[in-house]
């Protein structure tokens, strides 16, 4: 399976941009990408409202409570190849329903194992709820690779309690990780501060840096994806080199994550020695 997560522990750095333009990204390539949105704040979910006019006909809600089939709530968009699974309200609370059931971090998982959505799919990209919950728990579960967006020295701090989550749920499994700077480019001082405290933990950042760039934040505002907004912006021209990066994480195809090696993260490594290890 090629799962992607974009996580982190703090709003406002850029998660749920980067899902979106992600997955579009991914799409333009010719990839068959599904995105799902696990945050109950939906914001991917009301962009691809706005421009795309999606009247969503199920949601992960009716999914997980097994209302209707995985299958029935994923839906086409207006961009070619992607396709869309929908948040909705009542998610956070299904989220505190859920954990008194044994197993429920696997919930998602169980899904699309059941369906076997991952063999339509080339790519699936999981937009992550912004703060530690049951919800969470199931962005995670599934995913084999993570993209980690900082936008400020308290996402680095926060990021602590996301690898503990991460080793708690995936101990025994691969994984892979692109740490991603993010909207740092207008403030260097703080851009400095962040890269020094990645630089002390030893946490290695991606190639790729998603600039600040104000037609990214129109995107977020009207709805859609850069790539079609602005296709000629800083915001359009390192979004593409994300999906880049993405792209050679698996080896550039939906076939070479079962080729690629990924390093082993034993339950007693450090953050540092995970991060070392998922980016080398």
């Amino acid at each position: 399976m090629n799962i992607i997560t974009v996580i982190n522990a703090k709003g406002g750095c850029g998660k749920s941009t980067i899902a979106m333009n992600l997955a579009s990204g991914l799409a333009r390539h010719g990839h068959r990408v599904l995105l799902m949105d696990l945050d109950p704040q939906a914001q991917v979910t009301q962009w691809l409202a706005a421009g795309d006019g999606l009247t969503p006909e199920g949601t992960l809600v009716s999914a997980l409570t097994r209302q209707q089939s995985l299958s029935e709530v994923i839906q086409p968009t207006g961009f070619e190849n992607l396709f869309f699974v929908a948040s909705a309200d009542g998610l956070e609370d299904l989220g505190r329903e859920i954990s008194q059931n044994d197993g429920y971090p696997s919930m998602l998982t169980q899904l699309l194992a059941e369906e076997h959505i991952a063999d339509r799919f080339d790519f699936i990209v999981i937009d992550s709820p912004n703060q530690i919950s049951p919800i969470m728990e199931n962005a995670i579960y599934p995913a084999d690779a993570f993209i980690v967006p900082f936008e400020s020295t308290k996402a680095v701090k926060s990021y602590a309690s996301i690898y503990k989550l991460l080793v708690k749920l995936r101990s025994s499994a691969d994984f892979r990780m692109l740490h991603v700077l993010s909207n740092l480019t207008r403030l260097p001082g703080l851009r400095k501060r962040v890269l020094a405290l990645l630089a002390d933990d030893q946490i290695s950042s991606a190639r790729s840096e998603i600039r600040s760039c104000g037609w990214m934040a129109q995107v977020d505002e009207n709805g859609g994806s850069i790539f079609h907004y602005r296709p000629l912006s800083k915001g359009a021209q390192d979004m593409a080199a994300l999906v880049e990066e993405v792209r050679e994480l698996f080896n550039n195809g939906p076939q070479a994550h079962t080729e690629a090696a990924t390093p082993e993260v034993p339950t007693n490594t450090s953050p540092v020695d995970a991060a070392s290890a998922a980016t080398a």
